[in-house]
């Protein structure tokens, strides 16, 4: 076994799934201005990630050899420790489990519509094993992360979860979401290493697509940042640039792919999900609803007020 570098454990563990998680639980909150949510419900959220990642990677990993040229290393490191990962899995669940307990009924019962992409997701990828990108299973991946990050913040604006549903937040989170997990499954495709003109076409084709779809969310949340400058909330517009900052990280990757290694890429990809935190917390803090140091505003501090132009 190759020595790995440090900076690739959390990939390996699955904990970088956890993290982006977390981070973008804290800028919904403070989109929202979600005064209290459960103490519990971070650990939840994270712990359930966690679990819904490393059964992925485990399942993925089935039938693989320990060396396997175009298999990713993540995948390539769920096989050669499985039993050990088996257990952790088994130990995070009843984790899951013994935490759900303390979140409230209100909660569970607003939130259990989010089970049905990632059950949707691992039926798909359980019987998907061709080739190529699979747009549909991306799709309900970053459907189920979205929606799962962002339900426990929601349910604490007291509003039906329709609204949740039809959030433009969300379904900017959930866009950025998608194209991160179509990226990654354009990058290690089966096909990656081939030469003939068919298999570069593919993924020429592909990497087209991913920039357009890119270019349809940042102009999607330009627009919507200009939107809320003019008649709501400076949290509101904080948050769309932020997302324009990671869709233009993915794309950064995207047309200079070519420059990183398959290990580097995989943690860049993450990190493009991590920096639109610090840039919102910036803006937060440049927009005065916050100041330096502070970890976001809280119960005691009055609602940032609403900003109207003109």
């Amino acid at each position: 076994m190759s020595r790995r570098p440090l900076w690739i454990w959390p990939n390996l563990l699955s904990l970088d799934a956890p993290l982006v998680a977390l981070a973008w639980f804290w800028i919904f909150k403070q989109v929202w201005l979600v005064r209290y949510h459960q103490p519990s419900l971070p650990l939840f959220l994270a712990l359930a990630v966690w679990c819904i990642y490393v059964a992925d990677r485990l399942m993925d990993s089935r039938g693989l050899r320990k060396e396997g040229g175009s298999v990713p290393l993540r995948h390539r490191f769920h096989r050669q420790f499985r039993m050990p990962m088996k257990l952790a899995l088994l130990a995070g669940c009843i984790g899951v489990v013994l935490l759900t307990f303390s979140q409230s009924r209100g909660l569970l019962g607003y939130g259990w519509p989010v089970l049905l992409p990632v059950v949707a997701y691992f039926v798909v990828s359980y019987q998907n094993a061709g080739p190529g990108v699979s747009w549909f299973k991306n799709i309900l991946a970053g459907l189920a992360f979205a929606y799962g990050t962002t339900v426990g913040v929601h349910f604490r604006r007291e509003l039906p979860v329709l609204d949740l549903a039809m959030s433009p937040e969300v379904i900017v989170f959930a866009g950025l979401c998608m194209i991160n997990m179509v990226a990654i499954d354009h990058w290690e495709s089966p096909e990656g290493g081939r030469e003939d003109a068919e298999g570069e076409e593919r993924r020429e084709a592909e990497k087209g697509v991913l920039l357009l779809l890119l270019l349809a969310l940042v102009g999607t949340c330009y627009w919507l940042a200009i939107r809320a400058s003019d008649y709501t909330l400076q949290t509101h517009k904080a948050f769309y640039l932020s997302v324009m900052v990671g869709a233009g990280c993915l794309a950064f990757l995207v047309l200079l792919r070519h420059l990183f290694s398959e290990r580097a890429l995989r943690v860049l990809v993450d990190v493009a999900m991590l920096v639109p935190l610090p840039f919102f917390y910036w803006l937060m803090v440049d927009y005065g609803i916050i100041e330096f140091g502070e970890i976001g505003w809280t119960p005691e501090q009055q609602a940032p007020e609403i900003t109207v132009e003109g």
